[in-house]
């Protein structure tokens, strides 16, 4: 058991260090501005199930300079999923955001639904379980001091309180935020002026209008070679499996 436990140790590290070297090469590949090559190796590193937000964000950066718009604003969207505070990755998605034509541009939400989707996209899941973990830890604390009689319990009470009111809260928002990470049926469009079909299917079926290269849809069902889709403004309509990726 020993040995094989070693073997694996040391087959991970080979594994390890060829992602390393794949990386390297592909960055190598950005700065001499060969785009497609260092885009085909970052992708290699994907298929191989390996993932980082400098990876996306290289891949990005890379189809960006590519003028493959679509891409680009799905490898940010996949590094934003980390790193939600990342500045230079905001910057480059509102970049190209603007960038995408007759873009769909919704009313603006009610105050207290910005400040609750400001406060949740400030961390990833990771981090939001992390302080949900030291809420309770100290909620679990502040119960048992007031059990003990020792401190002012008016002031014990009332704290406990705020810290069981503010962990339920933070909760949800852990549970708003593993729903979004893991929901699969957001996808961008990754090809430029895309036909939407009333139908899984070219033949007698009707275009319903184009969708432009980098809109983000949400993905209602797959058939065949087809995706339903609904945009922003509720527009449904099939579109083919390769022009749109999913996050």
């Amino acid at each position: 058991m020993r040995y094989f436990l070693v073997f694996l140790l040391f087959l991970s590290k080979i594994i390890s260090r060829n992602i390393d070297e794949q990386f390297f090469s592909a960055n190598n590949f950005y700065n001499s501005s060969k785009y497609l090559e260092s885009i085909e190796l970052y992708e290699s590193i994907l298929a191989e199930g390996w993932e980082s937000i400098n990876l996306y964000y290289n891949l990005g950066n890379a189809y960006y300079r590519q003028g493959m718009i679509g891409q680009s604003i799905w490898s940010y969207n996949k590094a934003l999923r980390i790193n939600p505070r990342n500045s230079d990755i905001k910057h480059n998605l509102e970049i190209l955001n603007a960038r995408i034509k007759d873009r769909i541009v919704l009313p603006e939400e009610f105050f207290l639904v910005r400040v609750y989707m400001k406060i949740k996209s400030r961390y990833n899941l990771e981090e939001w379980l992390f302080i949900g973990s030291i809420m309770i830890f100290i909620s679990v604390i502040l119960f048992l001091l007031s059990k003990l009689y020792i401190f002012d319990n008016f002031i014990l009470d009332r704290s406990l309180i705020v810290f069981i009111i503010t962990s339920i809260i933070i909760h949800v928002i852990i549970l708003d935020r593993f729903l979004d990470e893991n929901d699969n049926r957001i996808g961008v469009i990754i090809d430029n002026s895309v036909d939407a079909y009333s139908g899984p299917f070219y033949g007698d079926n009707t275009i319903l209008f184009k969708i432009n290269e980098g809109t983000k849809v949400k993905i209602v069902q797959a058939q065949n070679n087809w995706i339903e889709i609904i945009l922003l403004n509720g527009n449904r309509a099939w579109v083919p499996l390769e022009k749109i990726r999913q996050l």
